[in-house]
């Protein structure tokens, strides 16, 4: 029987080592750093014509809230235009649309319906405090 430990990437762990040592140590630095990551992200996706939403809808608990988050979401991104990406963790889904109309009409639906506590913004990282 062999080992199936994977070898030490003795690459991988000096980019991280340099990563991390460019990054601002003190908290108020390393947020402006994270959010100048994000609007560079938001401009590469604009110039690709990709225009993400996020919507923060919080954990699955009820039946309503399983409807709303699997069904009718999706129902309203396949309406709204054609969806390139779905990224999503179990609080919160990004739909990536080929265009601006497509994700500005996906806003206005997913508003009409959302529940008081989601949180729907324009953007591909999820915001989760208003």
């Amino acid at each position: 029987m062999s080992d199936l430990t994977s070898e030490p990437d003795d690459e991988a762990a000096r980019r991280i080592r340099e990563f991390l040592a460019g990054l601002p140590a003190d908290a108020a630095s390393l947020m402006a750093a994270f959010e100048q990551m994000q609007t560079a992200e938001e401009a590469e996706l604009a110039a690709h014509g990709i225009h993400p939403v996020s919507v923060v809808h919080a954990d699955v608990e009820s039946a309503e809230d399983e409807r709303l988050v699997f069904g009718e979401l999706p129902r309203l991104a396949r309406e709204a235009g054609q969806v390139s990406l779905i990224r999503g963790g179990n609080d919160y889904t990004t739909w990536f649309f080929d265009s601006e109309r497509a994700a500005l009409a996906f806003i206005a639906e997913v508003t009409a319906i959302a529940q008081s506590w989601w949180i729907v913004t324009p953007t591909a990282l999820p915001q989760f405090y208003r």
